[in-house]
């Protein structure tokens, strides 16, 4: 077999593994949970769903919140590196956290 044939089988593999999986949500949408320094645990939504125009109380003080959002989107800077176009679900990221029950 000669290289292009075996990257053709390669693809042809991966499609086939894509399809009978479903839709794979992208490495930049995730749910993560995170521990404040206070020992607070926070759940957060990196780009699961679109952004809101109504406020909702999280239960957390703003402080908190930037420290989860900061936590949280960590996966995100390793994964588009020091440089990245902007905005991206990368760059801009939707995070919405909350206090976890």
């Amino acid at each position: 077999m000669t290289n292009r044939m075996l990257r053709l089988a390669a693809c042809a593999a991966a499609l086939a593994t894509v399809a009978a999986c479903g839709s794979v949500s992208p490495d930049y949408a995730y749910s993560t949970t995170v521990r404040l320094h206070d020992g607070k645990t926070v759940n957060c939504e990196v780009n699961e769903t679109p952004p809101s125009t109504t406020q909702e109380s999280n239960g957390l003080s703003l402080t908190e919140e930037r420290q989860a959002e900061v936590l949280a989107t960590q996966r995100l800077r390793v994964l588009s590196g020091p440089y990245a176009p902007y905005p991206t679900p990368y760059t801009a990221p939707i995070v919405r956290c909350r206090r976890a029950i």
